[in-house]
């Protein structure tokens, strides 16, 4: 099917920033029904909309860097990121997403965690612009390449962080991470996607490196309008803060405020992302973001879908590589939730089928994905 190409996407292919893609539209369907589990019946009559949170993992933890009281530490600890990126090899793992992204089909894709990762002349005080690794286009790559191809609705920088890495690189290493909206291409002309929209928390983090030097942790969202067989929802994707419960409330209140993309929304709201919190966290101050979200009227669709069930996302090691670990996840922090009057039809984590690693037995991400099907 032809697929209507309804928003003017934004692609900034400048070395400075990430690329960013097309916009198009097109998708599937929906109808109105309670927030409660909709039959199989009701589903197939009003033909529910799939979506899909999915956080890529940027490839390795920062820490090492970040704890560097030295220049020579930091050269040592750099070059060991920029190694455990290179070790964790997101063209392997972009394919074993994209079969997991094929399977759970949905309509728009929320993605965290998209990382472009860059290199330049050590010590340069300019940013780092040579492009090592792309997510974004690396999955677009390999989904298209399976016949799957999706297109990006809107991408929002986050973190920019850029340090010198020392040997075998002898080079400045940048990373930027990105939210962003993909859209299924080959949907067809049932949906039209408008006034997609992004911006960064006013409310972030300030980390002080070992080196006694500032660095500003941004995190944000995206959101997108969708119309679908003359029925309307807001899409909105988001990341909040990892390391201070404080400012993940804070971020939240920013999603509910009057102006922000879920409290000034006039239609009903699919929220996905990586919230960094959940109801079953044993540090109480990590649940309170997402009790923020159900307070103002959110619903869970993994509680309504699987109660009873932890549905565990996160806890993957570093490298990927631990076979066992899918069986050991410890929190729920990925999520898909809803304003009131959507049905929820079912939920599902991928992420954790053994069958699906790459070829050298990594798992596609750190996090699983969660994907819902829908009623709005």
């Amino acid at each position: 099917m032809n697929v209507r190409q309804t928003v003017e996407g934004v692609r900034n292919s400048s070395a400075q920033g990430p690329r960013l893609g097309r916009a198009l539209a097109p998708i599937l369907a929906v109808g109105l029904a309670a927030a409660a589990v909709a039959s199989p019946v009701e589903a197939r009559q009003q033909r529910p909309v799939k979506v899909m949170t999915r956080n890529l993992y940027l490839g390795a933890n920062l820490d090492p860097a970040l704890r560097a009281r030295s220049v020579p530490e930091l050269l040592t600890a750099v070059a060991h990121v920029f190694s455990v990126v290179r070790q964790t090899d997101f063209p392997q793992r972009a394919r074993a997403l994209a079969r997991e992204i094929v399977d759970a089909d949905p309509v728009l894709l929320g993605i965290q965690e998209a990382a472009t990762w860059y290199s330049g002349p050590q010590f340069d005080p300019s940013p780092a612009t040579t492009v090592e690794f792309d997510f974004i286009a690396l999955l677009q790559r390999e989904l298209a390449a399976i016949g799957a191809p999706y297109d990006v609705v809107m991408v929002q920088p986050e973190a920019d962080l850029e340090a010198p890495a020392g040997a075998p690189y002898a080079k400045d290493i940048r990373v930027v991470q990105h939210d962003a909206i993909l859209v299924k291409a080959n949907a067809g002309n049932e949906v039209v996607l408008s006034a997609p929209r992004s911006a960064n928390f006013t409310s972030k983090l300030t980390i002080v490196n070992g080196l006694g030097q500032p660095t500003v942790v941004q995190r944000g969202w995206v959101a997108v309008d969708a119309v679908v067989n003359k029925r309307s929802f807001r899409f909105v994707n988001t990341h909040l803060e990892a390391f201070s419960a404080g400012l993940r409330l804070e971020q939240v209140r920013e999603l509910i405020a009057p102006d922000g993309p879920i409290g000034s929304a006039t239609r009903p709201v699919i929220l996905v992302g990586d919230l960094n919190s959940s109801p079953e966290l044993p540090v109480p101050e990590n649940r309170l973001a997402f009790q923020a979200l159900l307070d103002f009227g959110l619903i869970d669709t993994w509680a309504v879908t699987h109660p009873g069930e932890a549905g565990f996302t996160a806890g993957f090691n570093e490298l990927l590589n631990d076979p066992s670990a899918a069986a050991t996840l410890e929190h729920r922090v990925d999520h898909v939730m809803v304003t009131p009057g959507v049905g929820i039809v079912k939920s599902r984590i991928y992420g954790t089928d053994p069958d699906n690693r790459t070829v050298d037995g990594m798992w596609p991400s750190d996090h699983a994905g969660v994907a819902a099907t829908l009623l709005p």
